[in-house]
């Protein structure tokens, strides 16, 4: 496969989209959101980011734009899905970024772009031990409970989706979805990546700690950084403008 188009042509699939073009970028961000995220998610990211990279989103089957199909059940067919779409509608060069579940995504795509023969020039894992260590959560059969239990361990469930009737029959089977996709996870092993990979995280997440991210450095035969932000699992709410300075510094 190879990535097609030109510098002023941006094409969207169902599974990614351009989130704002800058025509003059130098390299292309594809962001991979958490359980239950959509690539909104990174939205503002287009102008802490511009001119000189250009922000895509990926959308998981179930929600926004794809609502109507079915949730990933399994990891095969979505990673070949989402690496088709990168290389056939990015221009190059691209980097990976994903957040939580969508940094194990983002290094299975980086894998299978790899296999490929166009790797992406970078990696970024967000908010994610490595992908031999166990997932942290256990998924209670009541929706209110999983929420509940989601917010405990992520400390990312807002009060007002919580206590919403409504809100939790919309969003806790997308979330539950996720988290199984999540945990069906099983690493096959294989030739680390070349490409660098940064590993990032929050100082006070209690799913990975420091030394939990520099693990990531056994995946790579390129550069390694990694680096922690103030901040919880979802750090990248409050430490905003020093995660796109950490980006743009690894990859302009």
């Amino acid at each position: 496969m190879n990535a097609v188009g030109t510098i002023n042509s941006v094409r969207t699939t169902d599974a990614l989209n351009c989130l704002g073009q800058q025509p003059a970028a130098a390299l292309r961000l594809v962001c991979f959101p958490h359980s239950g995220g959509t690539p909104a998610m990174y939205r503002r990211w287009t102008a802490g980011l511009a001119p000189d990279v250009e922000v895509w989103g990926v959308t998981l089957p179930g929600r926004a734009r794809r609502v109507n199909e079915p949730f990933a059940r399994e990891w095969t067919p979505l990673v070949a899905e989402l690496t088709e779409a990168v290389l056939s509608e990015v221009h190059g060069p691209v980097a990976l970024f994903g957040h939580s579940l969508g940094g194990l995504l983002a290094f299975e795509v980086a894998r299978a772009m790899t296999r490929a023969g166009e790797p992406p020039a970078h990696l970024f894992v967000s908010a994610r031990a490595v992908p031999t260590a166990p997932h942290p959560l256990s998924l209670p059969d009541d929706d209110r409970e999983l929420l509940d239990e989601v917010d405990r361990v992520y400390n990312g469930v807002p009060g007002i989706v919580r206590e919403s009737p409504d809100m939790v029959r919309h969003f806790a089977p997308i979330l539950r979805a996720d988290l199984q996709l999540a945990i069906s996870y099983v690493f096959r092993p294989g030739p680390p990546l070349s490409c660098p990979i940064t590993a990032l995280g929050g100082a006070d997440d209690p799913t990975v700690s420091a030394a939990g991210l520099r693990e990531w450095d056994g995946y790579t035969s390129g550069d390694f950084a990694s680096r922690r932000f103030p901040g919880g699992h979802f750090y990248l709410d409050t430490a905003e403008r020093e995660v796109l300075g950490t980006v743009w510094q690894h990859i302009i």
